[in-house]
């Protein structure tokens, strides 16, 4: 049996990103997506008040997501939104979270707001950050930013898994940054490396990791590989005006098994033309509980 997924939605907002992707990520999973809203309330007002007719606006608006989208609606009343939302991922044992962009970024960009800032730092699960005025399309290329790390591996393991579901082409980017970028010094008894015979040795190695990890993972998704010498998040941002859903890991240090965002994904999901999935730092199998129908959810947050 799939997972259900649950999408957190912001009812004043109005904008339907978060929905929009998990119902796009429903799809590949065959998961039924569960609509959650939050009604922001004082402490000095009745719960039983707010019940009553205080989110009656917020019981429309879902009932009007319900009909137009055909996920399950839920209303949670609480004086913080990123409180509530927590307590959903903590109680569901959310196996993603998707977080929508706020409204003062550019339409089409991610720039996550207070809200979706509080969950991306030291979620228990993967977080996806829609960008503003996001729309369901299909998921036809995923790119993911490769590293030879733990959090590479894991990363370049749950986006091919993610293209392996849609059918999708999955385009695995390298980067280096500039030989000037390198520190040349070596081990001991071994000869100086310039930086343009360090950065040939690095890409060397990359590409082998790469090519000894996508043995593992199968045949059945179509791979493209590329390799930059330039900065990572530069690429990447580039990357990202041309693909459906970019993935990448967290930093290496850290809370194991906890969203941690590095210079790299810190700057993706400040500004990446798509969707962008992160992933929690030493999660070998990120998305297992998702894909493979453990009682798993994935949340969607705006």
């Amino acid at each position: 049996m799939h997972a259900p997924i649950v999408a957190a939605y912001d009812p004043y907002q109005e904008d339907r990103a978060p929905v929009e992707l998990a119902l796009a990520l429903g799809e590949l999973t065959g998961a039924r997506v569960i609509a959650v809203a939050v009604s922001v309330f004082d402490g000095f007002t009745d719960p039983d008040d707010v019940n009553a007719g205080v989110n009656r606006p917020v019981t429309a608006t879902m009932e009007r997501l319900l009909q137009e989208t055909g996920a399950e609606a839920q209303i949670e009343n609480d004086e913080s939104v990123s409180r509530a939302l927590q307590t959903v991922v903590e109680d569901v044992d959310a196996g993603l979270i998707v977080v929508g962009s706020t409204g003062r970024g550019v339409a089409g960009r991610v720039l996550p707001g207070s809200t979706a800032e509080r969950l991306l730092h030291g979620a228990p699960c993967p977080v996806a950050l829609a960008p503003h005025g996001y729309r369901q399309t299909p998921i036809q290329t995923v790119a993911v930013g490769f590293v030879d790390t733990p959090e590479g591996h894991a990363a370049l393991a749950a986006a091919h898994q993610l293209s392996a579901r849609a059918g999708a082409r999955l385009r695995v980017v390298m980067a280096l940054r500039p030989p000037g970028w390198f520190n040349a010094v070596t081990a001991p008894g071994e000869p100086r490396l310039r930086g343009s015979d360090l950065e040939g040795r690095r890409r060397s190695e990359i590409e082998d990791a790469l090519n000894r990890a996508l043995c593992g993972l199968g045949p059945d998704v179509d791979v493209e590989s590329e390799f930059h010498v330039d900065d990572p998040a530069d690429v990447l941002l580039n990357v990202s005006g041309h693909v459906d859903l970019l993935v990448c890991g967290s930093r290496g240090y850290g809370p194991l098994r906890s969203v941690l965002l590095g210079g790299v994904s810190r700057r993706l999901v400040d500004g990446a033309h798509c969707p962008v999935l992160v992933l929690p730092r030493q999660a070998k199998h990120p998305l297992e509980d998702l894909v493979r129908g453990v009682a798993k959810r994935l949340v969607a947050v705006s």
